[in-house]
């Protein structure tokens, strides 16, 4: 049975004092190796040297913040907190201050995703994955995805699109060779020779994002018409009543289409519903 403490001296010494009535959060020492690392983590890997300062912080300093982690058939899951777990065991540490939380599945992703935005530790394409997951698995929907993360539904759109892109492009944006505003500007490109012709253009001659908007809008010439109030009205009224991102494009005569996006099988499914 685990032992229940609040904030030792050593971790009290480096977090504020709480205003006077407020109840000391309660954790417990676990035992590290009855913890094992969530499929839930957002984070698709941890840089060795920054991994290697926090096993130095930690070492000088101790733990700042317990981690969270949720109760299993056969021990823990981490829930928050990935690296300070990855860090003690660097060093050898054998227990681990934890506050233990019951969670579900879709909850504890989510805790383990806002976590991860808030630190910003994850790069835009473990950003994409990581929605696009939510929206499969448990049939979220990009309006729910903002809802819950604090995120409006245009950036959460922008994000997934970043899974478009080339693969080549994918892995350089998720190495951070290249940064997102250069990927976003890169989508605005047609096909996909388009889009891998421009990014070894940039990355040989170490173009500036201002660059490549203007070659990528040379190599993709459109004549600007004034926005029909009607359309832009009928898009925002169908982005609302589906839920996702609209595009009405108008042809000659009366004769036009609409573009209606999704981010996953459930998300079609859902759409379908709603137009059926």
């Amino acid at each position: 049975m685990v032992e229940k403490r609040v904030l030792g001296r050593g971790l009290e010494a480096l977090i504020p004092k709480r205003p006077a009535g407020r109840t000391e959060r309660e954790f417990v020492y676990l035992p590290i190796n009855s913890i094992k690392a969530s499929k839930y983590q957002p984070r698709q890997g941890i840089d060795a040297k920054s991994l290697q300062e926090l096993s130095e912080s930690i070492k000088e300093k101790g733990f700042i913040q317990p981690i969270v982690a949720r109760k299993l058939k056969d021990g823990f899951e981490i829930v928050a907190g990935a690296r300070r777990f990855q860090a003690a065991k660097l060093l050898g540490i054998k227990e681990i201050p934890t506050i233990i939380k019951e969670l579900n599945d879709k909850d504890t992703f989510m805790l383990a995703i806002m976590e991860n935005l808030q630190r910003k530790n994850l790069n835009p394409l473990e950003e994409a994955l990581a929605f696009k997951r939510l929206m499969e698995e448990f049939g979220l929907t990009l309006e729910d995805v903002g809802k819950v993360l604090g995120k409006d539904k245009s950036s959460i759109a922008n994000t997934l699109r970043l899974l478009k892109l080339p693969g080549e492009i994918q892995e350089a944006l998720r190495r951070g060779i290249i940064a997102r505003t250069q990927a976003r500007t890169i989508l605005a490109l047609a096909t996909e020779k388009e889009q891998i012709d421009i990014f070894h253009q940039m990355l040989k001659e170490g173009l500036s994002v201002r660059d490549l908007e203007r070659r990528v809008k040379r190599a993709s010439p459109k004549t600007k018409k004034p926005l029909d109030p009607f359309v832009v009205d009928m898009e925002e009224k169908l982005q609302k009543a589906l839920g996702t991102k609209v595009k009405i494009i108008k042809k000659k005569g009366n004769r036009g289409k609409i573009i209606i996006e999704y981010y996953s099988a459930n998300d079609l499914e859902r759409i379908t519903k709603k137009v059926l």
